[in-house]
């Protein structure tokens, strides 16, 4: 497989393994079963990510930040490579059925597209068991333990329930509409909470503001809460900011666990001295540098119009 794909064998990379399912949603390390390789491979386009002896023997998958104009094309090009795949290898396959797996609902094209969504507008007016209701009838998941309670940051995975009925084209269109009602409901409800809610949304961007500024501990879960509300605010133009780049693709990944101690922290042991009492348990050492670390990057002015309107 990796001569096929001129890839590389990762499977046993440490760096790569605390990555994989934060950032790029592959199988965690803790759950790879015996025989599990990961195979990372480029096209003139995309990375590709094969993963060998998953619950469906071969997933091939390809990761990235994009606006819902890009998707059947990423999806033409991943299809391109499954079906150099079957020429070569004898895949459980019927005529009725399409793909044969171990999973019930990736039985037909065997294709599944998942995306992140940050959804704070319809988290904040708690319409996101509405949402687990809408996509149900669409053939969409939501992936949500608790609708009633917005995962950290309120980002919410989505992806298609069943690959069985229709072509792959067919299957992303169809998802590709979900997400765009889901968009327009999304901006719709953020600017109601800038139009109807000014004052709530001036508190929110100032306790965002006052954590950034006096927080010594931030854990992951607050961080990912505390860049959603800065998104929020910026997206409805309530806050201004020279420095923030809030279209970066891993706005929210810098601040998780294995991704800020590999990326940041490691780095800021050397350079940012701490006082021996933050350094007695690993976990607020962790807290600590990220508290540093967002004082540092999250600099931002909340519009004045947004603070006339919220206290006239």
């Amino acid at each position: 497989m990796v001569d096929f794909f001129d890839g590389e064998d990762i499977t046993d990379n440490p760096v790569m393994a605390e990555f994989l399912e934060p950032v790029y949603g592959l199988t965690p390390a803790r759950d790879r079963p015996a025989g599990y390789h990961l195979i990372q491979a480029e096209t003139d386009t995309c990375v590709l990510w094969i993963e060998i002896m998953t619950a469906n023997h071969i997933t091939v998958s390809r990761t990235g930040a994009g606006t819902l104009t890009d998707f059947v094309g990423r999806v033409r090009e991943l299809q391109a490579v499954m079906d150099s795949l079957t020429e070569i290898f004898k895949f459980a396959y019927t005529d009725q059925w399409g793909y044969l797996t171990s999973q019930p609902s990736m039985v037909g094209t065997g294709f599944r597209i998942r995306s992140w969504m940050h959804l704070a507008g319809l988290a904040h007016f708690g319409y996101l068991r509405e949402l687990c209701n809408a996509a149900e009838v669409q053939g969409v998941y939501v992936e949500l333990e608790e609708p009633d309670n917005p995962p950290p940051g309120c980002r919410v995975i989505v992806f298609n329930r069943y690959s069985l009925g229709k072509t792959v084209e067919e299957l992303t269109a169809a998802y590709q509409e979900f997400l765009l009602r889901v968009c327009e409901q999304e901006s719709a409800a953020r600017w109601r909470l800038f139009y109807d809610e000014p004052f709530v949304l001036l508190d929110i961007l100032k306790r965002a503001k006052a954590l950034v500024k006096e927080a010594l501990l931030v854990s992951e879960e607050m961080a990912m809460d505390l860049l959603s509300d800065i998104r929020l605010g910026f997206t409805v133009g309530a806050i201004t900011s020279r420095s923030l780049h809030l279209e970066d693709p891993e706005w929210f990944c810098d601040v998780m666990g294995p991704v800020f101690r590999w990326n940041q922290m490691r780095h800021m042991e050397i350079y940012v001295p701490l006082p021996q009492s933050a350094r007695v348990r690993p976990a607020d050492m962790e807290d600590a540098y990220r508290a540093i670390w967002l004082r540092d990057r999250l600099k931002f002015s909340i519009s004045s119009d947004l603070t006339r309107r919220a206290t006239e």
